[in-house]
């Protein structure tokens, strides 16, 4: 087994769009790739669509929601290539403000498009906005293909609206590059090379690969879409990054039942509940927990209702987590949020829109363990066969669902909202609920809650094989229980994989998504000679953002996105016990992001490293094969443990868990 290329699965644009003819055709399925609005979090950085984050390493300073550069060089570029497709269109769009003497990059993808090929070091299928002449891009074949402003540049000191069309099925060379100032097409096309695509690279914005061409001004909304966009769809103006919040509920000691928002949505009940811990924890008994008054959202056609959960083990009875109404499915404009409805652990969200259309789901996703983050979102924008609600599980969409145009624009309504039961009545809620947020707006992933307000567990999960509480338990207590099969317990306490083993996993998903680090330690005795997963996240870690993989006698790490940052040459083959951990640091820089330590010292050979670091994602955890039955590990494991956070060495578990030691005693 060796590392393979990542391979994407994106939406992909219609076959319309592909063949788009001299008249200008807008996609019908378009995929929002990134979009980086500078102000809907406090670093400024994150892009919204939870796909590409940004690096700020010493770059861009935010004010007015909008990235500002000061005419002087420096790197502010993404951490990892975007995720551009040779054959698929793209509309690269943003809103920049240069002022009168600047002479830099709006962006440019790739270190520098104008690098000599001869040299190997070009980047064919890259391109840039250059403030002072529009856009270029540099097809596969080395030759270059633009538009430029019919002003002559954008300096003037005030905001402009830039869009560029890259479209590889354009039939003349320009309608393959197309460039759009304020929606307007301009004029100027120059150096028309018929192979014009984009590949991935990192993104650098208000700078030639934070070297050179330094842009003084500044950029706002830089948003990538895949798909050709009409006029009328682009960015019609400026993010102002606040969010309109109409009810949040904290659940914090003390004032437990206040409305954060300040919109003075207070609610009333104690029945069935104890807010302890910075939450409100629910019994499975009967609860009265509701909004004093009415909840107004008659003026919201868009929502995203979105809050953390946390199921407590052994309960799969329904519970309906809350309700707008007394029953949701016969109140146009309710919606609800349910808990093992589907199945244990499955949670459901609904909105009942105009003429009786319900839109709702049932994710296979099932939240057995640990803080779940659950948004549902509605947005009006889409209509006609679009999607119109989508229900997301940690930040990840579960599924969608489409409705006619006269539902996706109802509003919702004015009523009591009940939580922990329906109407205080019946399905009684048997979970950890916490951060109800209830937003007019249709959020994106990056928009959502990244963590509650409570605090979070240190140990995420623990299992020390202990032969007295079962191979599948987890002693940390937040019940990550494993289930599979061929794996035994020896009798020093460890868990023995003989290479049969099958499906040896996490029951659910590991919920490592509220953190920003994380440590995974474990003890490991082997003498196998062949690669072996010891453990990994996701059915195949290498093709999935923000998972973490640990293979015997090949590598170990973490997947940023596209680019791998793991380490090689790490596992000794020599059938003693030896204490591993990899730790993911997320404040680290290059290749101090991911750290791989063998008996407490660290290995320093990386095979690839990158300079980005990613979110981590819950995914459930295989141990001992590839997604339970590929890649065997043959040896023994002991104390796997997971933290949130990047651990020193001198804080990794020092030895193996005790084993009682049998004895007899012989009386004479």
């Amino acid at each position: 087994m060796r590392i393979l290329a990542r391979t994407w699965t994106l939406a992909v644009a219609s076959a319309a769009a592909a063949a788009m003819p001299l008249s200008f055709v807008a996609s019908a399925d378009t995929y929002t790739l990134s979009h980086w609005d500078f102000s809907s979090d406090s670093s400024g950085e994150f892009d919204i669509t939870g796909h590409n984050d940004l690096v700020n390493a010493g770059g861009a300073t935010f004010a007015d929601g909008a990235a500002v550069f000061d005419g002087t060089a420096r790197e502010f570029a993404t951490g990892h290539n975007v995720d551009f497709r040779e054959n698929q269109p793209y509309t690269i769009e943003c809103f920049a403000l240069a002022e009168p003497d600047c002479d830099g990059m709006v962006m440019e993808l790739s270190p520098n498009i104008s690098a000599n090929q001869s040299q190997g070091a070009a980047y064919p299928g890259s391109f840039y906005i250059y403030a002072r002449e529009g856009v270029m891009v540099r097809g596969s074949n080395g030759r270059y293909n633009g538009e430029k402003f019919d002003s002559g540049s954008i300096c003037d000191g005030q905001w402009h609206h830039l869009a560029v069309i890259v479209n590889p099925a354009g039939e003349t060379a320009a309608d393959k590059v197309q460039l759009y100032l304020d929606g307007v097409r301009q004029t100027g096309h120059w150096q028309n090379n018929t192979d014009s695509i984009l590949r991935p690279y990192r993104l650098y914005v208000g700078s030639r690969g934070g070297t050179a061409l330094p842009f003084k001004g500044r950029i706002d909304d830089v948003r990538i879409t895949e798909g050709v966009l009409s006029p009328s769809q682009f960015l019609q103006s400026r993010s102002s990054g606040t969010i309109d919040v109409r009810a949040y509920w904290k659940f914090d000691d003390g004032d437990a039942l206040a409305d954060a928002s300040g919109n003075g949505n207070a609610l009333q009940g104690s029945q069935g509940v104890t807010f302890a811990n910075g939450c409100a924890s629910f019994d499975g008994t009967a609860s009265n927990v509701r909004t004093v008054n009415s909840l107004d959202l008659g003026a919201c056609t868009d929502a995203t209702v979105e809050f953390f959960v946390r199921r407590h083990a052994g309960a799969n009875s329904l519970g309906m987590v809350m309700e707008l109404s007394q029953q949701a499915t016969s109140y146009s404009g309710a919606f609800y949020f349910s808990l093992d409805e589907a199945g244990p652990g499955a949670v459901n969200g609904l909105f009942r829109l105009a003429d009786g259309y319900r839109c709702g789901n049932s994710p296979t996703c099932q939240l057995n363990a640990g803080w779940h983050h659950v948004a549902l979102v509605k947005d009006s924008s889409n209509s006609g066969n679009a999607y119109c609600v989508s229900l997301y599980v940690d930040g990840v969409r579960m599924s969608d669902y489409a409705g006619a145009a006269r539902n996706s624009g109802a509003s919702l309504r004015n009523d009591v909202l009940y939580i922990g039961s329906r109407k205080n009545g019946q399905f009684f809620l048997n979970a950890d609920i916490d951060d109800i947020r209830i937003t007019a707006a249709a959020l994106q992933p990056g928009q959502f809650l990244r963590k509650r307000t409570g605090p979070l567990d240190d140990v995420i999960a623990y299992w020390p094989f202990d032969k007295m509480a079962g191979i599948a338990a987890d002693a940390s207590g937040n019940g990550n229980a494993l289930t599979g099969s061929g794996v035994t317990i020896t009798d020093g306490g460890s868990a023995a994989f003989d290479g049969s083993q099958g499906g040896f996993a996490t029951l659910a998903p590991l919920p490592l998504h509220p953190y920003e680090s994380m440590t995974v330690e474990w003890f490991m005795k082997t003498a196998m000679q062949d690669v072996g997963i010891v453990m990994e996240t996701s059915a195949n870690a290498l093709n999935n953002s923000g998972a973490f993989y640990a293979a015997a006698n090949e590598y170990a790490g973490f997947q940023m996105t596209r680019t791998h940052n793991l380490v090689s040459g790490w596992s000794a083959a020599d059938g003693r016990w030896h204490h591993y951990a990899l730790v993911y640091d997320f404040g680290a820089t290059t290749a101090d992001i991911v750290r791989l330590y063998r008996d407490g010292v660290q290995i320093a050979t990386h095979f690839s490293s990158n300079t980005g670091a990613a979110r981590l994602r819950a995914e459930r955890l295989f141990i001992g094969a590839r997604n339970g039955s590929q890649y065997p590990f043959v040896g023994e494991l002991d104390d796997i443990r997971i933290t949130g956070r990047a651990l020193a060495p001198a804080e990794f578990m020092a030895e193996r868990s005790s084993v009682p030691v049998a004895f007899t005693l012989i009386v004479r």
